[in-house]
């Protein structure tokens, strides 16, 4: 491939949609989770509080890569479609105020578990949930089509390469679980085949268990095993 063809070549968002189905899932499923913890219960109360954190802490992330390195290349490339991203950029300072709200919330909640915080978390979860899908619902209509148009293969790339730079590296192969529990099989192996060699095999021999005894310390139960 010549360096031409790297820099040209449109990339394929599929990848952003698997993302986006793992926030989705969890973000949706926390309402009922913080509803879950019994009264005092702190050892739950903590342990969701702190998925709910790692979680608003890589939607934190992922937004704000897509601010600093998607839209200003949409709106420098695709002037006549401008309103859509103008809307991702207000969908996402409400994502963020409902986000921080949310952190406020949990903190008080995992000091004592009791029902008042409790209920007033969850709402805020709810709310925070119906937001992130109609925003993300929103982007892969009408902002991921136009990616594929003017980006490049390797601009797109870029972005990814921004996401895992802001993940923890003692926690990749668990967030890789999260984005690959319940995705099909033929989409699950192209996702794992774009991966370097290396991270596969850490995700064959570490990160499936790894990623199962984490899932069933939030949800109870044991993830999809396909994979």
């Amino acid at each position: 491939m010549t360096a031409t063809t790297r820099t040209t070549e449109r990339p394929d968002t599929t990848d952003m949609v698997l993302i986006h189905r793992a926030f989705r899932r969890h973000f949706d499923a926390l309402p009922g989770l913080v509803r879950g913890v019994a009264d005092s219960d702190l050892t739950r109360a903590r342990r969701i509080v702190d998925f709910l954190t790692e979680l608003t802490t890589g939607l934190h992330h992922h937004h704000t890569g897509e601010d600093e390195l998607m839209w200003p290349l949409l709106l420098e490339r695709a002037k006549t479609d401008g309103a859509p991203i103008l809307r991702m950029e207000e969908q996402h300072e409400r994502i963020a105020e409902l986000s921080a709200r949310a952190d406020r919330q949990a903190a008080e909640f995992a000091a004592a578990a009791q029902p008042r915080a409790r209920e007033q978390l969850a709402i805020t979860l709810s709310a925070l949930a119906a937001a992130l899908n109609e925003h993300m619902a929103e982007e892969e209509t009408a902002v991921l089509p136009l990616a594929e148009r003017v980006m490049t293969a390797r601009e797109w790339a870029a972005l990814g390469e921004r996401g895992r730079d802001a993940m923890p590296k003692d926690r990749q192969l668990i967030f890789l679980g999260f984005i690959l529990q319940g995705v099909p099989h033929a989409e699950r192996r192209k996702f794992l085949a774009d991966m370097p060699f290396a991270a596969r095999l850490a995700w064959r021999l570490l990160g499936r268990r790894a990623f199962a005894a984490e899932y069933r310390s939030i949800y109870g139960t044991d993830p999809d095993s396909r994979g």
